[in-house]
């Protein structure tokens, strides 16, 4: 026996006649009694695959060793290949060749044993048990029932956003004949994948319970003929069973799964040749390799996103009203959608740890990624499905708060711009929680519980990469001109002393737009030390912000004046004399042995230039507050 045939020979009962297929491309026709037609097209090949009436069988011609070829019928079921002959070309009619696959099918006898083992679980075939918390969202019922109106129907969501449960809910409501499939990873070899998906259709109440019976054989041999081939039996099966088919809906859950190209070519033949009866859904946590956009573009696919998945607000108080009671109030309700986005996965998770808290106003306000029912999800069900390289990058950038191919190449140290791009354009088909900012899809944000997550993880599983990344977020952003975005990663990553020159740097820049709180919220957070050796930095602060640059209401001046109370109070805690002995270690040695003394003058004038400052701070804001008072005698 050769080679897997190239060729399918297929018996097509609306037009009566057997057609042939070369790679899945149909090339003639021959009528069961055009034998003129039919020998010489025979003379011209050594093998090819036969689906006939009533049998299928692969066909080889061999040399035998006294001279002359000869056909030879090779048919394999139950693990067992049987043989016949069939003489010389000119002996060989389409008739014979019925003949012998409807002998060599009786031949086989028992329980089809191999089908079995390779058939899926009755749970993958059956759509699951609907929650008890359901919520029936009428608008993407809706808009799932436009997949009976084009052959694809993708669902394309990451982790948690309520795809199989849509499904669920549309199935179990559907009239129109439903199959439903749910993959598991063991279905990730051509095999096993369409045998799972012809059981799945074997349940139609349309289809005979023998449904494609011959196909199933003919991928189990140990030389199946092309996919293409076998593709084109089963889709001729479907456009004949029953001669006025009714609607069928196809919903194949979990594709992701699927990572054998094999798979997706067929899956692309099957699309391309889909009867008009056959609708084809899909649900996967990232795009399938399958021609998207070429549907797109003729208008064949019907597509729903986490976009249109997000719990809207009303959506999400039905949810939460299910698992909760008492239930929250219609602003904590909307506080819980702002904070996760619509992710239900997320809602349905912090509603299983309210209810263990007394505290829900408390715990609301301070949700975060790290909760531990979230961060256990991300963990085990997003983080753990990853490869590493894909991992590290998620973690390394969730430092950002805004995400594109530079920055990401400077934070990950990325040998190329070109391989950052392609690391976000691979997480954004993946549905990796990665939100698009702009129409060219070249700045990204991540999810925001995602993100904290992401830290989360982060902190605990690599401590020593966070200063790291954010020194060369910080260094990235100052050789761009975004001095707040290097300032607040400078201080994300503890490299004070460089935060404090960018702040001196740029001071007076962020006064002139309005922005002294900004600076006076970084210049508080320095530690002791810097303060002392950039005192001048946090007064000329204190001084811009009792200046202002724009008109502010009476709240905006006392939280200022609060902000320099605070300023001041750094600087005279820098000028104690324990602190003034602890400075002047600290420049001497920068100083150099043979200038200690100038450099102890220099610090004792700096000093006296500083306490000037702090009286001059004092006088300005005592006559603010008088003003305010209306006080006019301490003027």
């Amino acid at each position: 026996m050769g080679r897997t045939p190239l060729h399918a020979l297929i018996w097509s009962e609306e037009q009566r006649l057997y057609e042939l297929y070369a790679r899945g491309q149909l090339k003639l026709r021959f009528r069961p009694t055009g034998e003129a037609a039919w020998l010489a097209w025979l003379r011209e090949v050594s093998s090819f695959a036969f689906h006939g009436k009533g049998g299928w069988l692969n066909v080889y011609q061999e040399k035998r060793s006294r001279g002359g070829a000869y056909w030879y019928a090779y048919q394999t079921k139950e693990g067992r290949t049987r043989k016949r002959y069939l003489g010389q070309t000119e002996s060989l009619s389409l008739a014979r060749l019925e003949e012998t696959a409807r002998t060599l099918l009786h031949t086989h006898k028992g329980a089809t044993t191999t089908e079995q083992g390779m058939m899926p679980l009755s749970s993958q075939l059956a759509p699951p048990r609907l929650p008890n918390a359901l919520v029936e969202r009428e608008r993407l019922l809706t808009a799932l029932d436009g997949a009976l109106s084009t052959p694809l129907a993708l669902l394309s969501a990451s982790a948690g956003w309520g795809k199989t449960t849509l499904l669920s809910v549309w199935a179990h409501r559907q009239k129109t004949q439903v199959a439903w499939l749910e993959l598991s990873e063991l279905d990730n070899s051509p095999t096993r994948f369409w045998v799972a998906l012809i059981a799945a259709l074997r349940r139609c109440p349309d289809l005979p319970a023998n449904f494609g019976e011959n196909v199933v054989a003919q991928v189990q041999s140990p030389q199946p003929p092309p996919f293409s081939s076998c593709l084109s039996v089963l889709l001729h099966e479907l456009e004949r069973d029953p001669p006025h088919p009714a609607p069928i809906v196809l919903i194949v859950d979990d594709y992701q799964v699927i990572e054998e190209p094999v798979i997706h070519q067929g899956m692309a033949f099957f699309l391309e040749h889909l009867p008009a009866h056959l609708h084809l859904i899909l649900s996967s946590r990232v795009d399938p390799d399958l021609p998207l956009a070429r549907l797109r573009a003729h208008g064949q696919i019907c597509e729903i996103r986490a976009d249109e998945l997000r719990f809207q607000e009303g959506e999400a108080s039905q949810f939460l009203d299910k698992m909760l009671s008492p239930p929250l109030s219609e602003e904590e309700v909307q506080r819980l959608v702002n904070r996760t986005e619509g992710w239900i996965a997320g809602l349905h998770l912090v509603a299983l740890t309210i209810q263990k808290r007394e505290d829900r106003t408390a715990y609301l306000e301070t949700l975060a990624g790290s909760q531990r029912y979230l961060l256990d999800y991300v963990q085990e069900d997003i983080l753990a499905r990853l490869s590493p390289e894909t991992r590290d990058f998620l973690l390394h950038t969730a430092i950002l708060s805004r995400l594109d191919a530079a920055v990401c190449q400077a934070v990950t140290a990325a040998p190329t711009r070109a391989a950052s791009q392609h690391m976000l354009a691979l997480l954004e088909r993946a549905n990796l929680f990665l939100v698009p900012l702009d129409e060219e899809r070249r700045t990204y944000r991540l999810h925001d519980l995602f993100r904290e997550a992401l830290l989360s993880v982060l902190h605990t599983s690599q401590p020593e990469m966070v200063s790291l990344l954010h020194r060369r977020a910080a260094d990235f952003y100052e050789a761009q001109g975004q001095w707040a975005e290097a300032i607040t990663h400078a201080l994300a990553g503890a490299d004070f002393s460089t935060a404090a020159n960018l702040m001196e740097q740029t001071v007076e820049q962020f006064w002139v737009r309005g922005e002294a709180e900004t600076m006076a919220r970084w210049v508080l957070a320095l530690p002791e030390p810097v303060v002392r050796e950039h005192a001048r930095l946090v007064l000329t602060t204190a001084l811009y912000l009792l200046h202002p640059v724009t008109s502010s209401t009476h709240e905006q001046r006392e939280s200022r004046h609060q902000q320099v109370r605070q300023l001041m109070a750094r600087v005279e805690a820098a000028l104690q004399p324990q602190a003034n002995e602890t400075n002047q270690e600290i420049l001497a040695p920068r100083a150099g042995s043979a200038f200690c003394s100038e450099g102890l003058e220099v610090h004792a004038a700096e000093e006296t230039l500083l306490h000037r400052r702090l009286r001059l701070l004092r006088a300005g804001m005592a006559l603010y507050e008088a003003i305010a008072a209306s006080e006019y005698e301490r003027l």
